[in-house]
């Protein structure tokens, strides 16, 4: 028998068996419907009982190639063409590294490492003077997992000691699932008086905990209540690009970091009391840089913000609606005299700070 008609026997009875033949070069473990390149019942690489994670097919069928409806990154596969996560059994498009996870995160330097920084007051040296700051870490840190991290600072007259006494303005009290870590710099003069130079002391102490200790450095906040709100709005209108977000309490821009006109949007929460000015607002006021924010955040105008509640009434917020993709912009009113833990009429408890960490928690 002739070789030529051997192998057109060949093909004839692998074609009755049902066994697909291809030109290329691509090994079995890598085609569809082939054994070894996981999904249902060995269909090709990601199907329907995908595991997540992987990046090529699976020794096993059922189990191996990235993607699949069972493995959280990206429902049922589609194709089936390639190895591991692009591709796979049947609808959808597989997860190219088992799904989203904590992949939505970018670790700082610190992550991995045994940290040295220990709860407590902690001095750093800056421009030539030691300042100090106050640093809260879960009892139970993992140091591969990446924290969010707000930024507390203190009113005029306060010290970081105070902020950390007052569970970082109670968000620490609300961290139940201790997804958080807290630190509270302290001014130069220890009471709350900060200015300009203090967004590059921020800067610092961001770049110290970074490199000790796993940070999200997608969810830095900034939170503080009168002068330390005015440190949060200096950071919202500098720093946008590295702090996600602010949430701040009765806060104008009393450290003069706000007076051009703002280009970068940034998550921004704030409330403000009736009784923190008298008179048309200063163009510094809260009352004014809320409707900036709203503005650069691409929201829809909502006059009506700064209408405050009438005497006995309770507080109003107001959602802006149109905002960019990720620049939610929440400014809560409430009659009242200056504060950061209003109550309503008839309530024993603020709710204030739960607004505000409720708002930094939906990232």
């Amino acid at each position: 028998m002739t070789s030529a008609r051997c192998s057109s026997l060949v093909l004839a009875l692998l074609s009755l068996l049902g066994v697909a033949c291809s030109s290329s070069s691509t090994p079995p473990s890598e085609e569809a419907g082939v054994a070894g390149a996981g999904g249902q019942a060995q269909a090709g690489a990601g199907g329907n009982a995908a595991s997540a994670g992987s990046t090529s097919g699976g020794d096993q069928p059922g189990s191996a190639g990235a993607g699949g409806a069972a493995a959280g990154g990206g429902g049922a596969a589609s194709g089936g063409s390639d190895s591991g996560g692009a591709s796979g059994g049947a609808g959808g498009s597989g997860g190219s590294a088992g799904g989203a996870t904590e992949t939505d995160a970018v670790k700082s330097a610190g992550c991995g490492k045994a940290k040295t920084l220990q709860n407590g007051t902690i001095d750093i040296s800056f421009g030539g003077a030691s300042r100090k700051y106050i640093l809260r870490v879960p009892s139970d840190y993992d140091k591969d997992k990446p924290y969010r991290l707000p930024f507390a600072f203190a009113e005029s007259g306060s010290s970081a000691m105070s902020v950390a006494n007052r569970n970082y303005f109670t968000m620490a009290t609300l961290d139940t699932g201790a997804t958080t870590i807290f630190v509270a710099p302290d001014a130069a003069n220890g009471a709350g008086s900060w200015s300009k130079s203090d967004v590059e002391l921020t800067d610092a102490i961001l770049e110290e905990l970074e490199g000790d200790l796993c940070i999200d450095k997608t969810r830095i906040f900034a939170t503080g209540f009168s002068f330390g709100g005015a440190m949060s709005l200096a950071l919202a209108c500098t720093r946008a690009d590295v702090f996600r977000g602010v949430a701040f309490f009765s806060g104008a821009d009393l450290t003069g970091s706000c007076t051009a006109t703002l280009t970068k949007p940034i998550a921004y929460y704030a409330s403000q009391a009736s009784g923190d000015s008298s008179g048309p607002p200063l163009p510094t006021s809260g009352r004014v840089k809320q409707a900036e924010f709203a503005k650069v955040n691409g929201c829809m105008e909502e006059p009506s913000a700064t209408t405050f509640p009438a005497a006995g009434q309770p507080h109003t917020c107001t959602e802006y609606k149109g905002c960019s993709a990720g620049h939610p912009t929440k400014y809560c009113v409430f009659d009242g005299p200056h504060g950061w833990e209003p109550k309503d009429p008839g309530q024993s408890t603020s709710w204030n700070a739960p607004e505000a960490w409720k708002f930094i928690t939906q990232f």
